[in-house]
């Protein structure tokens, strides 16, 4: 798996095969992005609103800021693995849609994803 500095890296097998949660709640798209001082961890629900209620065809994107160890560090697998572990579902923002591909293209800003399925 390769990560890029502000560009984003889908890793949903990933994620659900260490933490099976994701899929047992509905969701269907992971994705993660290092920044300067944070990562950005993003997870698809599908069929929920924005008041994580059932909606069929509607999905919510909820991304979640996670504090670097320190300025600029390098995203690697064993770091991924204790984000994905330690995920408590929380999120910092979150943005509902009825096209799952349109909030993914939201989410690559014209820099592209890495490994998007």
């Amino acid at each position: 798996m390769k990560f890029e500095f502000a560009k984003y890296t889908e890793i949903t097998d990933y994620a659900f095969n260490i933490n099976p949660e994701y899929k047992n709640n509905g969701y269907v798209r992971l994705f993660i992005c290092p920044d300067v001082w944070d990562y950005w961890f993003v997870r698809i629900l599908k069929d929920v609103n924005e008041e994580y209620e059932y909606e069929e065809g509607s999905f919510v994107l909820e991304r979640n800021k996670i504090e670097m160890d320190r300025k600029g560090e390098k995203l690697s697998l064993t770091k991924l693995r204790r984000i994905i572990e330690e995920d408590d579902f929380s999120n910092w923002d979150i943005k509902q849609g009825f096209d799952l591909e349109e909030l993914i293209d939201m989410l690559d800003d014209g820099f592209g994803i890495i490994d998007r399925k």
